[in-house]
């Protein structure tokens, strides 16, 4: 596992067990468009693979998108890893439940832990990227993502994105507090979740992300989605 500091803060112990166990009825909540999100994700993977092959899922967590890729297209198989203990147990649990263990294999730590060499032919990286500083950590993340891609593969990203201090990023987080409440949500924990992405979440704009995509390989980065400051693309590695 890497230096907690190249993250941005310790992932392990924010997504500990209590939280691990929550996360699948709180986070549809907490991001707008999450379901449509995944749901857009597993069908841009079988456009781009035709529905066969290794995917590899970047911060698995409770293996909601390795599931859900599995379960719809039974000629993929899935690679997830992530950092947390906690959170790997609640997705080993419900891969045991959906009979897919021996379709998905859960690792663990970070990508960059993983053998080098370019088995997968298709990645996803579903809200992770935020909670690592752009002060090297987001370009060793997409390097590692690369070099275990095949030309050509596709990278399905999402991620909170934009200028944090811009009117327009104030405006989202506002409709993003309304919408957090309306959805059930205490206030008083909407804004400590507030407090916590100003503190520990580093969204870069869209232009710096295709600039970052673009040093580690990958091109044809494609929007797909967006919600508030929320956004999903889809890029491919470069084949040359």
């Amino acid at each position: 596992m890497s230096d907690p500091g190249s993250r941005g803060f310790d992932l392990p112990r924010h997504f500990d067990a209590k939280k691990a166990g929550a996360y699948d009825e709180v986070i549809p909540r907490i991001i707008p468009g999450y379901d449509i999100l995944h749901r857009l994700t597993s069908n841009i993977v079988e456009i781009e693979t035709g529905g066969q092959g290794r995917v590899l899922v970047i911060g698995a967590g409770t293996g909601t998108d390795a599931i859900n890729l599995c379960r719809s297209h039974p000629g993929l198989s899935a690679t997830g890893c992530d950092p947390s203990a906690d959170m790997l147990a609640v997705a080993k649990r419900k891969i045991a439940e959906e009979g897919l263990e021996d379709r998905i294999d859960l690792k663990q730590g970070d990508v960059g832990e993983l053998p080098d060499n370019p088995v997968f032919d298709a990645a996803t990286m579903i809200l992770v990227m935020h909670f690592i500083a752009d002060g090297g950590g987001k370009k060793k993340l997409l390097d590692a993502v690369a070099t275990r891609l095949k030309p050509g593969a596709p990278l399905v990203l999402a991620d909170m994105f934009g200028d944090r201090d811009s009117p327009e990023y104030k405006d989202q987080e506002t409709n993003w507090r309304n919408l957090q409440i309306t959805a059930g949500i205490d206030p008083q924990d909407v804004d400590k979740s507030i407090r916590h992405a100003a503190k520990d979440t580093y969204p870069i704009t869209e232009y710096r992300l295709s600039e970052l995509l673009d040093e580690s390989g990958f091109e044809v980065i494609t929007p797909f989605f967006r919600s508030l400051m929320f956004g999903g693309w889809l890029a491919r590695k470069k084949t040359g």
